[in-house]
């Protein structure tokens, strides 16, 4: 049952964080969700040492996890780090994305000369 409530969890949460990043990017910027998908991955893959080592070294575990694990990383874990790196990745080139037409608007009303 906790798996299911994990992956429930997981689900909810990815529907959630895909829509609103396409509602926050638009979908003219496919660029823009692919290099976020990308960073998180990376995210993702550098933050799973952390829980491997923390599991192994016992600082938390999972003692009747009954779902698929990676090395005694629950995949939940892994889904749950690229879900929340994917959404802050997204909302980080918004804020930048805003800032950059700020600046460029600024520049065009500077008298030239």
């Amino acid at each position: 049952m906790m798996m299911a409530t994990f992956t429930f969890y997981n689900l909810i949460f990815a529907m959630f964080s895909l829509v609103l990043s396409y509602l926050i990017l638009g979908r003219r910027n496919t660029k823009h969700l692919l290099l976020a998908a990308r960073v998180a991955l990376l995210i993702t893959v550098i933050l799973y040492p952390w829980d491997f080592f923390a599991i192994r070294l016992g600082a938390w575990s999972y003692p009747a996890y009954p779902g698929r694990r990676l090395y005694g990383v629950p995949l939940n874990d892994l889904v749950f780090i690229w879900l929340c790196s994917y959404l802050a990745c997204v909302l980080l080139l918004r804020f930048d994305r805003r800032r950059s037409q700020r600046e460029r608007h600024a520049e065009s009303e500077q008298p030239h000369g």
